[in-house]
């Protein structure tokens, strides 16, 4: 392989990951105002297990996470969005 072909196969590369990512973000986010745990998983990247054994803690406990049944839904566990939101954001410490 020619230093050029290296070159452009590099660049194509570049190209497909620039194009990934602006992609991602423009794609819209969702804003539904109930999450499961699956749907906390893919937007924020915390595992499910860990939600959902927060959400077990008695509500004294600094880590609880609120969450609330739906009726006729299951056995699922619905977690309201500016809940997971707020406990999410960064906070300043003096």
């Amino acid at each position: 392989m020619t230093t050029d072909n290296k070159l452009l196969t590099r660049i194509t590369s570049l190209e497909d990951k620039l194009d990934f990512v602006v992609s991602a973000l423009q794609r819209k986010r969702d804003t539904t105002k109930y999450l499961t745990a699956q749907d906390i998983e893919a937007e924020f990247g915390i595992d499910q297990r860990t939600v959902l054994n927060r959400s077990n803690l008695h509500p004294s406990n600094p880590r609880f996470i609120p969450s609330m049944k739906i009726s006729g839904k299951g056995r699922r566990k619905y977690f309201e969005r500016k809940v997971i939101d707020r406990l999410l954001k960064p906070v300043s410490r003096r």
